[in-house]
């Protein structure tokens, strides 16, 4: 027992330190131009340091193997966290004022997350089938890497193996790299593009953070966060928080062992199961909207703040961790597969965010595609990085929108039902019919941008 609490503390310890040396490389210029996250970084130095790399190549440096064996299982653990966050300390509006103010991003958002099932279906029906021989479940890998990332993955890690299909989830990895890199790298060239072309009018992040600097502006922001900070970090906020973040997690472990139960009672019979192929931060998160509401109708407050942290410190230890024992295996194995999906996201996202969203947003469209460009294609932070380079002051109003659209989207697309069902309908009805009907809502939500938000009505 003993011996197990030391490994736990020196897991922390290396990660703390990898951390660190992470953050330090974001500072340097070759690094910061690109705006790549400290956790990424991190995940990258403990793949290289980790058996696959520096076991094979300089052993006498690497670290050692049964770290990653813990880092491994870390990342399906932490996504209960991150969900369990997702709704706790958020205003809850009715859905009718949620449709109003947001309505323009939730079309946008949906058509590309079902345009990923689509277009997934196609190439795995029409190239990957007939060349590679995968399964049908390949299919969804391109909305659970690009649109879930990271944690999605892993959360769905018992869905994958229910399946039979462990080389999909190191697939799945692999893509939520690869387009996270992406997404920062081609997010950063896209909004120099659209300066040059006029689509908006500020001078770029760069300048904007170096004009703070020079002024002291900067200064004086950071202090006033820090008051900020300081007022939220106290004992009981962080105590506060944590209980509530366990206690929505415990709602969602309830929920999950009481529907199982009724699915071993009631479908053994019928030799069909549901319950098996449902992730468990699912239930996390609708565990976080009880908790939610309870504490606002008995007017608990909830530190806002403090939720962030622990939400964003979770991500954070996800994502390295999730990159870090990332298996490399898929390079000589699925390189084929990975690159055709890899492709296949890049250019269908790209296109909906510089041709298609053009027609759906009837203002400042370029503002609002290149928050959805980011999360899409990498993760929330992305997009939202992206729109303080492109409206720093939030004159378009594109961040409010998209975070009340969050709210609407989340709870079914990247990592939300839909996602935790693909595998399951893909193997109930086929991929042929699931690809069809994939094609018809992704068109149903395209129409309804163009007809009722877009430009064509006005």
């Amino acid at each position: 027992m003993f011996e197990q609490i030391i490994d736990y503390v020196l897991t922390a310890v290396v990660l703390a330190i990898v951390f660190g040396v992470a953050f330090v490389l974001t500072k340097s210029p070759g690094v910061r131009r690109f705006y790549l996250p400290a956790s990424l970084i991190a995940g990258f130095l403990l793949l290289v340091l980790g058996p696959q790399i520096a076991g094979h190549w300089l052993p006498d440096y690497q670290i050692p193997s049964h770290f990653y064996d813990a880092w491994f299982e870390a990342p399906a653990i932490l996504i209960n966290v991150v969900f369990a966050c997702l709704f706790l300390a958020r205003p809850l509006i009715p859905l009718k004022e949620i449709g109003k103010m947001a309505g323009p991003q939730i079309a946008f958002g949906q058509m590309i997350a079902w345009g990923q099932y689509l277009f997934g279906g196609l190439v795995v029906l029409l190239i990957l089938m007939p060349l590679f021989d995968v399964p049908p479940f390949t299919a969804s890998l391109l909305e659970i890497s690009f649109e879930g990332g990271h944690g999605t993955v892993s959360g769905m890690s018992g869905v994958f193996d229910s399946f039979g299909f462990a080389e999909g989830r190191v697939i799945a990895r692999g893509l939520a790299t690869a387009s996270l890199v992406t997404a920062l790298v081609a997010g950063t060239l896209l909004i120099n593009w659209a300066k040059r072309r006029g689509y908006f009018t500020h001078d770029g992040v760069i300048k904007h953070f170096r004009g703070k600097i020079y002024y002291k502006e900067l200064v004086h922001e950071l202090r006033h966060k820090g008051v900020t900070m300081r007022e939220n970090m106290t004992i009981k906020n962080i105590c506060k928080s944590l209980f509530l973040t366990a206690t929505a997690i415990a709602v969602g472990v309830v929920v999950y062992e009481g529907l199982s139960w009724l699915d071993e009672l009631f479908l053994t019979p019928l030799d069909f199961h549901i319950m098996p192929y449902l992730p468990l931060f699912i239930f996390c998160m609708f565990g976080g909207i009880v908790v939610n509401l309870v504490c606002q109708k008995l007017h608990v407050t909830v530190s806002r703040e403090m939720n962030t942290i622990i939400s964003e410190l979770a991500l954070a230890v996800l994502i390295m961790t999730a990159v870090g024992s990332m298996s490399l295996d898929f390079i000589t194995h699925d390189a084929g597969t990975f690159g055709v999906l890899y492709l296949t996201g890049v250019i269908w996202i790209a296109f909906a965010a510089l041709f298609l969203a053009r027609k759906m947003f009837s203002a400042h469209w370029f503002q609002n595609a290149i928050i959805s460009f980011g999360q899409s294609m990498g993760m929330t932070a992305t997009g939202l990085l992206f729109a303080e380079m492109v409206d720093p002051k939030n004159e378009t109003n594109a961040v409010e929108s998209f975070g009340y659209k969050q709210m609407f989207f989340e709870f079914l697309m990247g990592g939300g039902i839909v996602t935790a069902l693909s595998m399951p309908m893909i193997k109930l009805v086929g991929l042929w019919p699931f690809t069809i009907a994939c094609g018809v809502i992704c068109v149903g939500w395209l129409l309804l941008g163009l007809l009722r938000f877009g430009r064509r009505r006005e």
